[in-house]
């Protein structure tokens, strides 16, 4: 039926199949659409979750390759106990019995942070050192039962036979110390060209010696009751005195005190799902990284045992149930994060 339009023109309506043609081909196309998207979508998630193990693995790796590096760092020579077991090496892997293809690393070293400093002189022979932890008491640090084997100035392996309940006190260890170190804490904030620097120990210390506070190289020329007179460059005329500013508890020539300990690394799945750990025997257990399904290492040379391979396996977290794994026949897709490391202190 034809109808004369308000401009003279011709109009009609669609017909019944031309409407069901038209709604066919749309729906077409939105299925198409709507199939395109899910694709990406679906592209996009993958990616993302292969992208998180990844990452997960690169985490795990890179503090698994800090501690390794580290074995060795301060460990004496034969057997050390450490909380009741027994390590006679710096690095010591086994086959996990619990996690097929994986293995569980021991390392034996000195980690992280120092567990305190000297905040007086030492002299060679003295049995005891005054030191100020960075972090709990004394005797939590250096417990008997856990560690006592400390490593101080990166120069001297020994064991502490007392420790105070204090965060600073006097630690009576079980030999004579082979070296001095001259050293000390400041007493009062020093500002630039100070040259009188007071500190709350200054027995022990002479002149001659040679401190180093910040960037500032001190040679001590007078030893007073509470401070010491600098000086920072006998070559130039006069005394120029420090160049920077420092406040009260600045350490001046800080020597370290490390306490050695045993990480091991190994896969835990007991909570259904793989997890990457590192167990410190003296200070507990943490996980490093989720979704870690096997931990490998191996030297790289037979002839040279510094050298190792190593290697962790991270899966997705959740399955993809298009695909299926070739090995293990899951539907979890796998990144394998390889690396090699030196163990310099060995």
């Amino acid at each position: 039926m034809r109808r004369r339009g308000g401009f003279g023109l011709h109009q009609r309506g669609l017909t019944l199949v031309e409407l069901m043609v038209g709604l066919a081909i749309g729906l077409i196309v939105i299925g198409a659409v709507y199939r395109t998207f899910t694709t990406q979508q679906r592209s996009y998630s993958i990616q993302d979750h292969v992208a998180e193990a990844q990452q997960n693995a690169r985490v795990g790796m890179n503090i698994l390759m800090r501690d390794l590096r580290m074995a060795g760092y301060g460990k004496p020579e034969g057997v050390v106990t450490i909380s009741g077991t027994e390590y006679s090496h710096s690095i010591d892997v086994e086959r996990d019995p619990a996690e097929e293809g994986s293995d569980i690393i021991a390392v034996v070293g000195c980690f992280g942070t120092p567990k305190g400093y000297l905040t007086r002189t030492a002299d060679k022979e003295d049995r005891e050192i005054t030191v100020r932890s960075t972090g709990n008491e004394l005797s939590r640090i250096f417990d008997r039962e856990r560690s006592n084997y400390i490593f101080i100035g990166g120069v001297e392996r020994l064991r502490v036979d007392v420790a105070p309940e204090s965060d600073e006190g006097t630690l009576t260890l079980n030999g004579p110390l082979v070296k001095r170190y001259p050293t000390g804490v400041l007493s009062a904030a020093v500002t630039t060209e100070d040259t009188q620097i007071p500190l709350r120990y200054t027995d022990g210390l002479r002149a001659g010696d040679i401190l180093f506070l910040g960037q500032d190289r001190l040679i001590v020329r007078d030893v007073g009751t509470d401070t010491i007179t600098i000086d920072t460059d006998p070559e130039v005329a006069g005394n120029q005195g420090i160049s920077g500013s420092y406040p009260e508890g600045t350490f001046v020539n800080p020597i370290p005190v490390y306490r050695l300990t045993a990480v091991r690394y190994s896969i835990d799945s007991s909570s259904g799902f793989p997890v990457l750990r590192r167990n410190d025997e003296v200070e507990g257990s943490r996980t490093l990284a989720e979704n870690i399904q096997e931990l490998g290492i191996d030297p790289n040379d037979q002839d040279d045992q510094s050298l190792y391979d190593i290697w962790l396996t991270a899966r997705t977290r959740v399955q993809d149930p298009d695909y299926i794994h070739p090995v293990t026949g899951d539907h979890y897709r796998t990144r394998q994060l390889q690396s090699q490391v030196r163990l310099r202190n060995l």
